[in-house]
C-alpha cells in the first residue's frame, strides 16, 4: 500500500483518537481507527495498527485490548479521573474569587482532558452559578504573582482598593503605593487573601487578594522569613479574616448548634456537658471583632457568652443598638 504524504502523523493521530474518543464505555476497533486515519488522509493496514499500538504501549500509554468476537481498544488511564474532573469542576464554577469569564475558559480546558464523550456527559450537569462571581480579572495573575514573591523572599509593592456604588474601584491612599512582605497566601470565606508583614505596624496584616493591583516584586528581599511566621495559627481565630482582639471564649449554645460549632472550630474547641441537657458549653479561641459578635448574634437566644465579661457587655450593647435602631422605625 502506498504512503500518503502524511503517513508520519499516524502515530500521532492514534494517541490523539485515543486521548480524545475513547474510555471505558467508547472503545475503537481496529477497523474503525483505520476509517479515522483515512478521514485525514492516511492510509493504513491492519497489521500496522496491532504494531503501533504495541508501540504506544511500550512507551507507556494505558491502553487497553477489550477482546470479543472483534477487538476494541481504549485509554484506560487519564490525568484525571472523571470523578475527580467533576469535583475540580464543581470548585471552579462555584468559587467566588474566580469571575464567571474564567470559569467557563478553565472548565472548558478541564473537559478536553477526558474523552469526548465524557465531556457532552459533564455538559449536562455543569453550570455556571448565577451568583456574586470577582469582578477583578486579574486575580489568577495576582496569585501567581504572589506566589512567586514567596518563593522568592522578595518583598512587593501594590495599589489597594474597594469599590463605590457605581462598581468603580477607588483606591486607597489616593493611589499610592503599599509595600509589605508576603508570607503566605490562604483562602477563607471564599476569597483569596495575601498574610503579609508590616513594618509600619510591627505585625501581621492581610488583604483581599482580588483588591489588590499593580503588583510588582521587588529587588529587595523581605526582612522576615516564612519559616518563623504560622498562617494556619494567625487565620485561626479570625471570622471571616476580621482580626480583633484574640480572646478564649466560653459561651452557652443550644444542644442543636452543636454541629456548627464543631465544623467551626473542629479540633480547637473544648466542649464540656451540663446539667441541661438542651445546652452544651463551648470554649475557643477567637479575634473579637464586629463579625465575630454578628455571628453569635445570629445564635439568637440559643448561645449566651459566659467569659470574658467584656466580650459579653459589648455584645449586648451592639444587641441594644440594633433593637434601638429597628425601635426608632416602628416609631417614625
Amino acid at each position: 500500500m502506498p504512503k500518503s504524504e502524511n503517513q508520519k502523523q499516524k502515530l500521532l493521530y492514534l494517541l490523539k483518537f485515543f486521548y480524545e474518543e475513547t474510555d471505558e464505555d467508547h472503545p475503537l476497533t481496529v477497523n474503525e481507527i483505520i476509517a479515522k486515519l483515512n478521514q485525514n488522509g492516511i492510509s493504513a493496514a491492519r497489521r500496522s495498527i496491532y504494531d503501533d499500538i504495541r508501540t504506544l504501549q511500550d512507551f507507556g500509554i494505558d491502553i487497553v485490548i477489550r477482546k470479543s468476537k472483534t477487538c476494541s481498544y481504549f485509554l484506560g488511564s487519564r490525568l484525571f479521573e472523571t470523578s475527580e474532573l467533576k469535583i475540580l469542576i464543581d470548585s471552579i464554577q462555584s468559587s467566588r474569587f474566580i469571575t464567571k469569564k474564567k470559569s467557563e475558559s478553565i472548565i472548558k480546558r478541564l473537559k478536553q482532558l477526558a474523552s469526548k464523550p465524557q465531556a457532552q456527559s459533564f455538559s449536562g450537569q455543569i453550570y455556571i452559578y448565577d451568583r456574586i462571581k470577582s469582578m477583578n480579572e486579574s486575580i489568577l495573575y495576582n496569585v501567581d504573582t504572589l506566589h512567586n514573591a514567596i518563593a522568592a523572599n522578595r518583598r512587593i509593592t501594590f495599589r489597594y482598593f474597594d469599590y463605590n456604588i457605581k462598581r468603580e474601584k477607588v483606591f486607597r491612599k489616593n493611589g499610592e503605593l503599599y509595600s509589605a512582605d508576603p508570607l503566605a497566601l490562604t483562602f477563607d470565606n471564599e476569597n483569596y487573601y495575601l498574610i503579609s508583614y508590616h513594618h509600619k505596624y510591627e505585625g501581621y496584616v492581610h488583604y483581599r487578594v482580588d483588591k489588590m493591583a499593580d503588583i510588582h516584586i521587588s529587588s529587595e528581599k523581605r526582612s522576615i522569613s516564612n519559616e518563623r511566621f504560622n498562617a494556619a495559627a494567625y487565620v485561626k481565630p479570625m471570622f471571616f479574616m476580621f482580626d480583633g482582639e484574640i480572646e478564649q471564649i466560653t459561651a452557652l449554645f443550644h444542644i442543636s448548634y452543636l454541629n456548627i460549632i464543631l465544623d467551626r472550630f473542629g479540633d480547637n474547641v473544648i466542649l464540656h456537658e451540663t446539667e441541661d441537657a438542651e445546652c452544651f458549653q463551648a470554649t475557643f479561641k477567637a479575634a473579637v471583632s464586629p463579625t465575630f459578635l454578628s455571628w453569635i448574634m445570629g445564635f439568637g437566644s440559643g448561645a449566651l457568652i459566659l467569659s470574658p465579661q467584656w466580650v459579653a457587655d459589648e455584645l449586648k450593647r451592639l444587641s441594644l443598638e440594633t433593637a434601638e435602631m429597628y425601635t426608632d422605625m416602628e416609631e417614625s
